[in-house]
């Protein structure tokens, strides 16, 4: 009993010692425009100390719910109706095209768990476009592998982002207003916000009393309406529904603590790791890259027939559909002065459908398709 406490001790000051550092580390590889650095190198860390003889101590389960219910608040906070607005007739076919998005990651993931012997929930997922960061924090309570599901997505977004500047040059016309696309990008992101600052807004200890008032209504209300994953979803929809009102905002995590969110979702599933896991996921790498190839293949035929059936640019409908990484996507937009509205409005629309509507598709899934063991 006597050399329990000190142990114990020593794993969880392991833990918060190795949070900072991802942090830290994370924060020097968003300067070069790393792929959602701080829930995969966090994801990284963890999976190398599961992999040791003495592995971190598991973070608390109050830690792991506030992680989850704010994140649920971030992803509610993407919802601008004054974007959606701005766009007027030209959102109906887009919203077409996000629906057919979510048609296709399931067609895809279907005959990758068909081919690749894994559960057709993890595959389902995993594959899902956009959301990335909220999927994998749900996938526990919707019956997946949360590290095989965290292995897909990123996978997925680090060859999106890795592809779509070198693909938006290639699109990019010189007759779009790029003035006044520029002009737009101002209004949705503030580049001058201290670095300090955990929230959007001037007054932190207000707009974080929000925050965390949205969570505890947002998880009440998503236990009562007997909503998956109600820590994250309840939120989700609470926060969303403030952000369409305009009552308030600023409320949602930003810098350090967005940081430190996807450096605790990334580090808790990263620890359940496992030399057969790592393995079996060595082994899908072929087959994963073939699936998201395809998946981003017909998502862009997608953007190119819709450009032929609109006024709108073909580089800011790719931008606008591509199946990976809402920040890094918007990072590539404001770059090549791409029409932000549009851009914000689509990806973040398409984020909260996936999320809202992945207990629907995996209970249809079910029905049609029963589970098999890989």
């Amino acid at each position: 009993m006597e050399t329990a406490i000190p142990t114990t001790l020593w794993r969880k000051i392991g833990c918060a010692t190795s949070l900072a550092g991802v942090v830290v580390a994370a924060e020097l590889l968003d300067r070069t425009r790393f792929p959602a650095p701080h829930m995969i190198l966090a994801i990284v860390v963890g999976a190398v100390l599961a992999l040791t003889a003495r592995p971190p101590a598991p973070l608390p389960r109050t830690v792991s719910i506030g992680a989850q219910a704010l994140l649920g608040v971030l992803m509610g906070s993407y919802l601008e109706l004054s974007l959606l607005s701005s766009i007027g007739l030209a959102m109906m076919p887009v919203l077409v095209i996000t629906a057919a998005t979510l048609l296709v990651s399931v067609l895809v993931a279907i005959v990758f768990a068909r081919f690749a012997a894994v559960e057709l929930s993890t595959a389902t997922l995993g594959l899902l476009a956009g959301g990335s960061a909220a999927v994998v924090a749900c996938a526990d309570e919707l019956d997946a592998d949360p590290r095989r599901v965290a292995f897909m997505q990123y996978l997925r977004v680090a060859f999106v982002a890795l592809s779509a500047p070198a693909l938006a040059a290639l699109l990019d016309s010189d007759d779009r207003l790029a003035a006044g696309a520029a002009a737009q990008a101002g209004a949705i992101t503030n580049p001058d916000l201290p670095q300090w600052m955990i929230v959007g807004r001037g007054d932190q200890v207000a707009g974080l009393s929000i925050a965390i008032v949205l969570c505890l209504i947002g998880i009440r209300l998503g236990r009562y309406l007997r909503l998956p994953s109600p820590m994250l979803i309840g939120p989700m929809l609470a926060t969303a529904a403030l952000t369409a009102i305009g009552i308030s905002h600023g409320y949602a995590p930003t810098n350090l603590l967005k940081a430190l969110l996807f450096a605790v979702i990334g580090f808790e599933i990263g620890t359940r790791f496992t030399r057969q896991v790592v393995t079996e996921m060595a082994k899908m790498i072929p087959g994963l890259t073939a699936a998201i190839f395809a998946l981003c293949a017909v998502v862009a035929g997608l953007a190119f027939g819709l450009a032929a059936c609109t006024d709108l640019e073909l580089l800011d409908l790719y931008l606008a559909t591509t199946p990976g990484g809402i920040n890094a996507i918007l990072a590539t937009a404001e770059g090549m002065d791409a029409n932000m509205p549009l851009i914000t409005s689509v990806q973040s629309i398409r984020l909260l459908l996936m999320v809202l509507t992945l207990p629907l598709v995996l209970h249809l899934l079910r029905r049609h398709h029963p589970p098999t063991t890989p």
